[in-house]
């Protein structure tokens, strides 16, 4: 019988021929998990001598987990797409645009508030898609501009698209591994106040690190270019930035330990945002000297992408309806998520999450099978409520038929490649999670592969996890997907070694977000919303940097949760 070392070797190779079309060869992410399927299928087939009918109906079981991210990932974008014809985010931007003119400031609002708000709400680029040219707009050159659009974006995608990386994502694929030991529910909700433990105190300083790097990168004149004048101009802002971190950090993590997945980012944009802009409009903790990028005369080639200045554009938003309206139907989000994901919230007597979780359709037996599969679609984030507060919002914001049709349109051409990579990419990985029942009787291609993981990492697992996470990541640009390549490996390595399982998916989901910041898919993405496609290694050195020091850190605090702090953790 194979040793594991080689039954990982092959069992790799769906995944690592993946990783190279993705990242070496540029494939469109659909693509190269096509090949990775077939090659799952034919080793399955093959190698592993699953029974045709068992790993039809893997991939089968698969692709149906993927129609619920699918779901919340079109609700998502089609409440996007309303707010965007509504004008709604025009009216936010121009908002932006009349506050504090220290730079920043705006980094910092835009960034902690804006941003975390539209990951929570949307998720899948759409923060950095929208946050990239609001800078661009407020006068940040076109490079700084794309590169806080992805730092800003770190902490939160783990909760992204109301909580998808962990309900999608993990949800989809984690059931075989817990073997009946917890629920699905419970190790999520355990995974969820993890996370946010992590991400929660990453939040505390990643403010005032922005900022550093904003006035690092940034600064007026060579000479000024220096760790000491950063230091100098950062340290002024640093109690704004540290009350606003704390403010982000603590939100989420109360959120993600008490709620879930679903709202932690909505509700801590949503604080730090009324917050600092409090602070803001009454001068309290805002530095005497606004501090502002040198002369645009005087920005290099690099700080422009290639540009010309009268090349960069500066679109000036109008307002098209009250502030306050603009941000209804986030609000409404966030209210409807919170009454329907609070535990033990009670109504005439009814306890309100088991009423919607009762409400589901699916299959009780896939091609005569064990695999079964259940939809929940009143619990799931897309049907409701994203789906209903889309519709609500053409009214309340008094769309007419052709913008609701238009917003509809360009939702469905969105979500389709989307969709069909996320179909394969689950099914992929169901086959091979799904190959431990084969007649050849040997450990299934994710098992090896985690008992291989464990025999390299040992004890420095936690170390190592956020690390793979963030390889997911950087070869399908989505949380969610390196989350439903990852989460059994992680979780059955740490069972090999003897760890806590719950961390160790808790860094793989973090991890699967700070890799977002050097995805190939997103850097290329970002470029191309700012105009400075081609220069996307510019973007990726600087972006580098605070990737590799959040992965150090969540990886250490890792090790101090796994060993010190909650040793006994499941």
């Amino acid at each position: 019988m194979p040793d594991v070392l080689t039954l990982a070797l092959v069992g790799v190779v769906p995944i690592g021929v993946a990783f190279v079309l993705l990242a070496g060869f540029r494939w469109s992410a659909a693509r190269a998990m096509g090949v990775g399927w077939l090659l799952a299928a034919g080793i399955g087939l093959t190698y592993w001598s699953m029974e045709p009918t068992w790993l039809v109906a893997s991939a089968v079981y698969g692709a149906l987990q993927a129609v619920d991210i699918i779901l919340i990932v079109f609700g998502a974008i089609l409440l996007m797409n309303y707010l965007e014809g509504s004008g709604a985010i025009a009216t936010i931007r121009w908002y932006f645009g009349q506050i504090e003119g220290d730079r920043r400031i705006q980094v910092l609002l835009i960034g902690l508030g804006f941003m975390t708000i539209i990951e929570g709400a949307a998720g899948f680029g759409t923060p950095g898609a929208l946050a990239a040219p609001l800078f661009i707009g407020l006068g940040f050159p076109p490079l700084a501009a794309a590169v806080f659009g992805l730092y800003f974006n770190a902490p939160n995608p783990p909760f992204g698209a109301a909580g998808t990386p962990v309900i999608g994502g993990t949800g989809a694929v984690i059931n075989p591994a817990l073997s009946g030991s917890v629920s699905v529910s419970e190790f999520l909700s355990m995974v969820s106040a993890w996370t946010g433990v992590i991400t929660g105190l990453t939040y505390v300083f990643w403010g005032l690190l922005g900022v550093f790097f904003l006035t690092y990168w940034f600064g007026s004149g060579d000479g000024e270019r220096s760790i000491g004048a950063a230091m100098r101009s950062t340290l002024p802002i640093a109690p704004f930035a540290l009350v606003l971190g704390v403010v982000t950090g603590g939100t989420q993590l109360v959120i993600a330990w008490f709620v879930g997945p679903a709202l932690p980012d909505i509700a801590a944009g949503f604080v730090v945002l009324g917050i600092g802009l409090l602070l803001a409009n009454n001068d309290i903790l805002i530095p005497d000297d606004q501090w502002d990028f040198p002369e645009e005369s005087t920005w290099s080639d690099t700080w422009l992408g290639g540009l010309d200045l009268d090349e960069v554009s500066r679109d000036q938003p109008k307002q098209e309806m009250s502030v306050l309206l603009a941000w209804t139907p986030y609000l409404l989000v966030a209210l409807a998520l919170l009454v329907t994901r609070w535990p033990d919230l009670t109504v005439a007597g009814v306890a309100v999450l088991d009423w919607i979780q009762s409400f589901s359709v699916g299959l009780d037996s896939i091609l005569g099978t064990e695999l079964g599969y259940t939809l929940q679609y009143l619990y799931l984030p897309g049907t409701m409520p994203f789906i209903p507060i889309a519709i609500l919002t053409g009214f309340l914001h008094k769309m007419d038929t052709t913008q609701m049709g238009a917003a509809w349109r360009r939702s469905i051409q969105q979500i389709a490649p989307a969709a069909l990579t996320l179909i394969i990419a689950v099914s992929m990985t169901q086959i091979m999670i799904q190959s431990q029942t084969n007649t050849a009787d040997l450990l299934g291609m994710m098992e090896a592969l985690s008992r291989a993981l464990a025999m390299g990492a040992g004890g420095l697992l936690p170390l190592i996890s956020p690390w793979i996470g963030a390889i997911g990541s950087f070869m399908t640009g989505s949380n969610t997907s390196s989350n439903i390549l990852f989460s059994v490996l992680q979780y059955n390595a740490a069972e090999t070694v003897g760890v806590s399982r719950v961390i160790a998916v808790s860094l793989q989901n973090v991890g699967g977000g700070l890799g977002n910041m050097v995805s190939v898919l997103n850097v290329a993405a970002i470029c191309g919303v700012v105009g400075i496609t081609g220069r996307e290694g510019d973007l990726l050195r600087k972006a580098i940097i605070p990737m590799a020091l959040f992965a150090v850190f969540a990886g250490l605090f890792g090790m101090l949760l796994t060993y010190v702090l909650v040793p006994g953790l499941f």
